[in-house]
């Protein structure tokens, strides 16, 4: 059943702070999500790091389509539907690797790095050698393009280019990627694991949920702290608040959780990084959501993206992230303690995914429990879009809800918008509705 226009304005009313809860299980939304959210988005595919040689691919998605992402023997990057263009069987079945081609095996149609169809079998007896091969090259994406070492795709030719998308957030990336001369690079090997959950709930999370840390958290945090975390105020730090729907909420000052010797090193960075973004950047630890799936936590050296598998499932993709320059000691110090807090069984991450799942639970066996709205109106409007320093809308606390009640608003325009959402297309009074 299609969904309506004015049923998805409904749900989500993100002046009062409102959002429905069965925007997170609802299968006719999710398809139109598929469609009008996954099918236009910039998406994150890899860091260059992780393809750095001629041949190297990757196995990814965007949405629900898988996708092959390959460095080319120019060092330019491509990246195309996982699919033969014969039956729609995929050509590689492999996570990652080196090759010169890519053969499907089912009928045994093999494309180049590049993705062009280069052989078919019988193609001069069974086809005659009429077979226009050069129009059944694998389905490129629409646009690809590349942020100090992100790099991106989306299959919308009409979305703008990929700057203009991440917008003011670059403020925020760059604290991460590019504090130190040499960059960042991405570890081998990837942690994945399923959720039986709805993957916006975690995409939000990282955009700005600092508030529930402190009870979810609990029994982790008393290991580090001698404060009482449930009654404690909000940390001294701030949230950023994009008008296209990224978010980065930021603690200043907080210690490093590394071992001793990347402890070490951190401290050693930090006058590079002041030299390079500034102190109030450098000396801040957070989290991100560029919109609508990448997400980060810079100060566990973690990088993921949440990829959907149905309306209450979702799978987490996780990698380990280091300054290219850092010593191995310390590469392997980060990557220890990213493994131990944020991997699948971290002590940290197994938390998160209980309250995802059972959310998850909840939604999927209920009825009322569908009809329900969601509370989202932490901070609002205490906000500003004039801050001294930093750009965006900021709320000049760690508690809040501006990044999520941004990401929905997004959310919301790409859903009800049969044509890539341009912010100006839409009635925008953004920033009178700061001080109402």
């Amino acid at each position: 059943m299609a969904v309506d226009r004015s049923e998805l304005l409904a749900k989500v009313d993100w002046e009062r702070g409102e959002v429905s809860a069965d925007i997170f299980i609802d299968e006719d939304i999710y398809r139109l999500e598929l469609e009008r959210l996954f099918s236009r988005a910039w998406l994150f595919l890899a860091h260059d790091t992780m393809i750095p040689k001629p041949g190297d691919f990757l196995n990814t998605y965007m949405g629900g389509d898988p996708v092959l992402v390959a460095r080319q023997r120019d060092g330019s990057v491509k990246a195309y539907l996982n699919a033969c263009r014969h039956r729609g069987m995929k050509v590689c079945r492999a996570e990652d690797g080196n090759t010169k081609h890519f053969m499907c095996t089912y009928h045994g149609w093999t494309y180049d790095i590049a993705g062009n169809l280069v052989n078919v079998p019988n193609e001069h007896d069974a086809y005659h050698g009429e077979l226009p091969k050069e129009e059944f090259g694998l389905k490129q994406v629409a646009q690809i393009d590349s942020y100090k070492g992100l790099i991106f795709a989306t299959f919308d030719a009409d979305a703008p280019p990929l700057l203009e998308y991440l917008g003011d957030s670059v403020y925020y990336i760059d604290a991460w990627v590019d504090h130190v001369p040499g960059g960042i690079e991405v570890l081998p090997g990837v942690v994945k694991w399923t959720i039986h959950g709805n993957w916006k709930i975690a995409a939000e999370q990282f955009a700005g949920d600092g508030y529930h840390v402190n009870v979810t958290h609990m029994s982790s945090l008393a290991q580090i702290s001698n404060t009482d975390l449930y009654t404690g105020p909000s940390p001294a730090g701030f949230q950023f608040s994009s008008r296209l729907g990224h978010g980065y909420s930021g603690i200043y000052n907080q210690p490093s959780r590394f071992e001793d010797g990347a402890a070490d090193y951190r401290t050693q960075r930090m006058q590079t990084a002041i030299d390079r973004l500034g102190p109030e950047r450098a000396n801040t630890v957070g989290n991100f959501t560029v919109f609508p799936n990448l997400s980060g936590l810079p100060g566990q050296s973690n990088l993921r993206v949440w990829h959907p598998k149905g309306p209450n499932t979702f799978q987490i993709w996780s990698w380990t992230v280091v300054d290219r320059d850092a010593p191995e000691e310390v590469k392997r110090a980060q990557q220890l303690s990213s493994t131990l807090t944020e991997g699948a069984a971290g002590t940290v991450e197994v938390d998160d995914g209980e309250n995802w799942d059972l959310m998850g639970q909840l939604l999927q066996d209920g009825y009322q429990t569908r009809l329900l709205k969601w509370n989202y109106q932490m901070g609002l409007g205490h906000e500003t879009d004039d801050h001294a320093t930093l750009p965006g809308r900021i709320n000049e606390m760690y508690f809040g809800e501006g990044p999520q009640r941004a990401f929905y608003r997004r959310w919301l325009e790409f859903m009800t918008s049969e044509k890539w959402p341009h912010c100006d297309d839409f009635d925008d009074d953004w920033s009178k509705k700061v001080n109402r």
